[in-house]
């Protein structure tokens, strides 16, 4: 395996590089891609990494993905990313897979106590007592060639991944946090997570727009969808296209003729000229909201009574994490204690899986109290 090339850029050394990986108890996985000027990630660079080798994979080389797509989606090898998220996008829309049996060394890290949204250069001084290079963070991947400097980077970022995930695994274990691993981990890859991310700049516009009235909000959704398809249509940035500013500014003008849009705050000449008969057809045939439209709920100025038990849950989680170690961004966000605190019980993660066993039953258990208590 030592002799392979740590650049693969030929068919046959890719294919050795799969039949060496398949056999591997672990593989390393790390992205380069370019978002800039595009609505989809420009895929850059593959990197992998075993017990024994790691090496760069070119995506602008002509290549067979086919057996990488087979390697990613069996259960064995372990694949290790660390923050996969923008990984799993990049793999997902390029090669058509969501990688199964994934460990993330970033969630892991703050299971274990090494801070919240953990660094991979942290976590490897930390752990392999390496400081790692910061001098090609902005290296333009896509470009060919790139330098034996920038190569060793992008090697690096898959070089001490295997450490980490034996530690950390080992630390989880120790903690009894090891299946709390394996969940978030599922849900990183579950087709929820997807629909999730894809659904997410139109949740953004809804929650900009949630103090309109119905009509406002289902045109706001409509021109978000509108957005996003033209973005992917022309493989450009939404916010280039239409920004959210403006999506906002136009469903609360509800403009009907041109002269109206042209009056909207924000809005280039250049689209008003493009696309102003498009965006009207949009907002006019939106106006009544669909019947699969849900508007958002009006915002409620919580009483002191609500803020007073907000304020207690989020001091109950604090006080929960703090005795275990944890960022409690790792189990709860403030709104959703807000939301918990107002009534919510649906959709909310500090309500399911480890995050219940954990804490969310005690905090279940105080609302219920100053529920009780109320006059």
């Amino acid at each position: 395996m030592n002799s392979q090339p740590f650049w693969i850029d030929r068919q046959q050394d890719l294919d050795t590089w799969v039949n060496h990986a398949e056999a591997a108890p672990w593989l390393g996985v790390d992205t380069e891609f370019e978002r800039v000027r595009t609505f989809f990630p420009r895929f850059c660079l593959l990197q992998m990494s075993t017990p024994e080798k790691a090496v760069c994979i070119d995506p602008l080389a002509d290549l067979d993905w086919d057996a990488v797509r087979k390697l990613f989606t069996q259960t064995r090898p372990m694949k290790i990313f660390h923050a996969a998220r923008q990984d799993l996008e990049v793999l997902h829309h390029y090669l058509s897979v969501l990688p199964a049996n994934v460990f993330d060394t970033q969630i892991a890290g703050a299971l274990c106590g090494h801070g919240e949204q953990v660094g991979y250069a942290y976590l490897v001084k930390e752990i392999c007592g390496i400081s790692l290079p910061k001098a090609f963070t902005r290296t333009p991947w896509c470009r060919r060639p790139l330098s034996e400097e920038e190569i060793q980077y992008a090697l690096d970022d898959v070089h001490y991944l295997g450490t980490l995930y034996e530690t950390l695994s080992a630390e989880l274990q120790d903690r009894g946090r090891a299946s709390w691993q394996s969940d978030d981990c599922a849900a990183l890859v579950s087709d929820q997570a997807l629909q999730k991310a894809q659904r997410a700049p139109i949740h953004r516009v809804m929650r900009a727009c949630a103090g309109m009235d119905d009509a406002s909000q289902s045109v706001a959704v409509a021109l978000a969808k509108w957005r996003e398809d033209l973005a992917r249509e022309k493989d450009r940035p939404r916010e280039w296209l239409l920004s959210t500013d403006v999506v906002v500014e136009l469903a609360r003008a509800r403009p009907q003729n041109l002269q109206a849009l042209a009056a909207v705050p924000g809005l280039e000449k250049s689209t008003l000229k493009r696309q102003g008969e498009e965006l009207l057809a949009v907002i006019r045939a939106s106006e009544s909201p669909a019947s699969d439209f849900t508007p958002m709920p009006r915002p409620i100025r919580p009483d002191a009574a609500l803020k007073a038990l907000g304020n207690a849950l989020w001091k109950h989680l604090k006080e929960a994490c703090e005795h275990e170690g944890i960022p409690t961004s790792a189990v709860a966000r403030r709104d959703e204690i807000r939301a918990l605190a107002a009534g919510e019980r649906h959709n909310l993660r500090i309500l399911n899986g480890w995050r219940r066993v954990f804490v969310g039953e005690s905090l279940l258990a105080l609302t219920s109290q100053a529920n009780t208590s109320r006059p």
